[in-house]
């Protein structure tokens, strides 16, 4: 096992390609239903609302199928679960499922427990946040299952440390950073 330091910004590299498996994988699921829409996040919203002012924030919105999921720690096991292999190396620096697996059957989606190298920051019974720090910018994520659990949504808030840096990066990646999570969040809802 590697420590995550060593493996983090080199694994950043890896966007591109990434990016490229996750058009051509896109392309290949445009089928009717289960397309995320963009909204704007809950007012209740634990993401939305971890930064006063946050440098960027987005929502995604997708419908679940009746009866697919019971809690929201469902809906984060379905993201990290369903995830292809070349995005979970990005996404979560690990190679195998079975890691990924494991993390989350041992600890639960408890604040201060990591699934791969995404930390839980913060969670209620509706919404679990996730986080990662890269020196220059904090990355907030969020999974939210309304009440009725008929929708998933989904946060992102970043906030930048070093600002030049973080905009600079964050302006190369979010194209990508919307697709991604268009692309798992209809990956996620699918029937399992």
């Amino acid at each position: 096992t590697l420590p995550s330091w060593l493996v983090k910004y080199p694994n950043r590299m890896l966007i591109p390609p990434t990016a490229y498996f996750a058009e051509r994988a896109l392309a290949r699921q445009q089928r009717p239903g289960g397309m995320a829409t963009a909204s704007r996040p809950a007012a209740n919203s634990l993401a939305a609302s971890i930064y006063e002012a946050p440098d960027y924030l987005d929502c995604f919105v997708v419908d679940a199928p009746t009866g697919r999921f019971e809690s929201v720690d469902d809906v984060a096991t379905a993201w990290f679960t369903e995830q292809p292999w070349w995005l979970r190396m990005v996404s979560t620096n690990t190679l195998t499922k079975s890691r990924v697996v494991e993390a989350i059957s041992t600890d639960r989606y408890r604040v201060g427990t990591k699934v791969g190298s995404w930390q839980v920051i913060d969670r209620n019974d509706d919404e679990i946040v996730f986080g990662d720090d890269m020196g220059f910018m904090q990355y907030r994520f969020s999974f939210r299952l309304e009440a009725n659990a008929d929708q998933v949504e989904a946060t992102t808030a970043v906030k930048y440390l070093w600002p030049r840096t973080g905009r600079l990066y964050f302006a190369l990646v979010r194209p990508f950073h919307q697709r991604f999570i268009k692309l798992l969040l209809k990956l996620t809802v699918r029937p399992a």
